[in-house]
């Protein structure tokens, strides 16, 4: 009887186990790319869509108004964006900065001194689906959202006022 690996490692003394090792991962290799080109994909291709929007931010000290400047890049680090959630393409800067205060128990509007309100205008990019505005596919934002957004020197409060898929006017 012979034996099934002889003295020099070799298969019924013809052929190297090493041999037939790389030969069976060359045909796996085979057909699993045979197998990968003939079946259907089971996803489209969807592309991002330009979204812009236009916040206004709290009443924020002047100081940290001053630190926003066009092409600033926001984030949002409360929630998951998967990267920036756009870039600033306008600063526009509000008189008048108001707030809610407790006067003697009472809750009033008042002008807040060295403090601004800005309008900013960012551009994004997302899914728009059924009315709902995904930047990079995952942060949700639509009008009358409220988040705390933050600059590369600041952070503040803002209030999503319009949002569309063209630049607004």
């Amino acid at each position: 009887m012979e034996k099934i690996i002889d003295s020099n490692g070799r298969l019924f003394g013809k052929i190297s186990i090493i041999d037939v090792i790389v030969l069976a991962v060359v045909i796996i290799l085979a057909i699993a790319l045979n197998l990968k080109n003939e079946l259907t994909p089971t996803s489209t291709a969807v592309s991002n869509t330009p979204i812009y929007f236009e916040v206004l931010t709290d009443a924020i000290p002047d100081y940290v108004a001053e630190s926003i400047k066009v092409g600033d890049v926001l984030f949002d680090k409360d929630q998951v964006t998967g990267g920036s959630i756009g870039v600033i393409t306008e600063v526009e800067w509000l008189p008048g900065a108001r707030s809610t205060v407790f006067n003697d128990g009472r809750v009033v509007l008042a002008e807040i001194e060295d403090h601004s309100v800005l309008r900013l205008r960012v551009e994004g990019s997302g899914l728009v689906e059924d009315g709902k505005y995904n930047i990079n596919r995952l942060y949700n934002i639509g009008v009358n959202a409220s988040r705390n957004f933050y600059s590369k020197y600041a952070l503040f409060k803002i209030f999503v006022t319009q949002i569309s898929t063209e630049p607004l006017k």
